[in-house]
């Protein structure tokens, strides 16, 4: 079967159109490359995964594309930075104040680069350049859901540990122990009270014998000085012989209350060293094993 003259015209024509349409195909994009203008930046990122950003991601300014990634490498001397080389158009205004964060493109995984920041008066970036970067949102909300995980298995843990039958005996030991000490405390102060009672109330028959030792002297003095012109030396000295006697009636008083007050003093010393002794072997106990809080411990043992 031969072909006529006009179906080898139509092949003809769909073979150069075809042709010509392929030219165009890959002649227009590098025609772009190569007349464009590109900033190169680099950019270091630590702390998040960039798994989904590939070579030749996009990279936006307020979902605008101004360029694209040219590599992703990790540094030898720092593994926990991520390097990641961007070309930025040269029309585009790069500010010292600008950021670099990621950003996820939906539900695919894949990433792309935001620039974010910067204002009209900044200074602008210079041409391979270091641009900062921060932390994405989502990066820093799953760090933080880590976290939060981490401390609410230790909670339960703890919790555990806390409904353990040895435990709750421990620190029901820890608790008696307490109570007991502080018994000993309220006996030490019920025991010292009446003694305080009698200091306190010696302290006011003391008070009241100064008052009326400064009154006898006071009337003296006034005597002295009305009498002694009218030489009536016996009211004087019947003043004088009045401060005496209560001067030595304060004599007494004070000697009555050291007599009282010492044995309760003894007592009260005595209540303040238990205390003390018993407080000693709490904490001697605590220091020697902290964990009795949470596990408890296989025998008891008494504060006295």
């Amino acid at each position: 079967m031969s072909i006529s003259a006009s179906q080898k015209a139509r092949l003809g024509v769909f073979v150069v159109g075809a042709t010509v349409l392929m030219v165009l195909f890959f002649a227009i994009p590098l025609g772009l490359r190569f007349t464009n203008d590109f900033n190169s930046f680099v950019a270091y990122f630590e702390g998040e995964s960039l798994s989904g950003l590939e070579q030749g991601a996009v990279v936006k300014f307020n979902g605008i594309p101004i360029g694209n990634v040219v590599s992703i490498t990790y540094q030898p001397h720092n593994l926990s930075l991520v390097k990641v080389m961007l070309e930025i158009q040269s029309d585009f205004p790069m500010k010292v104040d600008m950021f670099a964060t990621t950003g996820a493109m939906g539900i695919t995984g894949l990433k792309y680069v935001e620039i974010s920041g910067g204002s009209n008066e900044a200074d602008l970036l210079k041409s391979g350049a270091e641009l900062p970067t921060r932390m994405s949102m989502m990066a820093s909300i799953s760090g933080r859901a880590e976290t939060i995980t981490e401390k609410i298995d230790l909670l339960l843990d703890h919790l555990t540990h806390l409904t353990d039958p040895d435990s709750l005996g421990g620190i029901k030991n820890i608790v008696d122990n307490v109570a007991q000490m502080s018994n000993d405390v309220s006996l030490f102060f019920s025991g010292a009270m009446p003694g305080i009672t009698r200091m306190t109330s010696s302290s006011e028959d003391v008070i009241n014998k100064v008052s009326r030792i400064a009154d006898d002297i006071k009337g003296f003095t006034k005597a002295f000085d009305e009498d002694l012109s009218s030489q009536n030396i016996a009211s004087v000295l019947e003043r004088f012989e009045s401060a005496v006697g209560s001067m030595n009636d304060l004599t007494d008083q004070l000697s009555l209350m050291v007599l009282q007050t010492r044995e309760d003093f003894s007592i009260s010393m005595e209540n303040i060293r238990e205390a003390s002794d018993n407080t000693n072997q709490l904490t001697r106990l605590l220091a020697e094993n902290p964990s009795l809080l949470l596990r408890g411990e296989s025998r008891e043992r008494e504060i006295r």
